[in-house]
């Protein structure tokens, strides 16, 4: 006998093993959106970039010293369509989760280190974070090289090194 999702849902609709509603607060917008102004000087061009001129997205978030941490992914203006511009991941905290102050430089990017023939000119996409029981952070995330995908981990104790 099979169930339908409606006799499966709680009071508020969500099946029994979802956690919600999630309801966005009036008057605001995204909370974070790509920012033209933002300057890199990229380790690769020797040059400043744009780092997070054309897209922010695909976000991880953890609690940190009672505020939330977001990685986020930021494409800088380089490319020309899907897949083409480079990904550096940027770094944002907030107090309520509504506002946040972002850091002016990205936390993670493609650097000329044993990586880079991974990274680049694709860059560092889609973070994913958890925090070990020690206070290990584990990031995994895809390395593009414009040709190959890859799945990368990477870890941290303060999330900026």
């Amino acid at each position: 006998m099979a169930l339908s999702s409606a006799a499966l849902a709680g009071p508020d609709g969500l099946p029994g093993w979802a956690f919600g509603p999630f309801i966005r607060p009036e008057d605001t917008g995204p909370v974070i959106t790509p920012n033209r102004e933002s300057l890199f000087d990229s380790p690769i061009r020797k040059e400043a970039v744009h780092w997070e001129a054309r897209h922010t997205f695909n976000p991880t978030a953890v609690v940190r010293d009672g505020k939330i941490v977001v990685l986020y992914r930021a494409e800088d203006d380089s490319g020309n369509g899907i897949g083409s511009f480079t990904s550096r991941l940027g770094l944002a905290e907030s107090d309520d989760g509504i506002y946040f102050t972002r850091r002016p430089a990205p936390v993670f990017f493609p650097a000329e280190d044993e990586q880079k023939a991974n990274e680049w000119p694709g860059g560092c996409e889609d973070p994913r974070l958890a925090e070990s029981e020690d206070g290990l952070y584990v990031l995994t995330y895809t390395q593009w090289n414009h040709r190959l995908w890859r799945l990368a981990v990477a870890t941290s104790r303060d999330l900026t090194t």
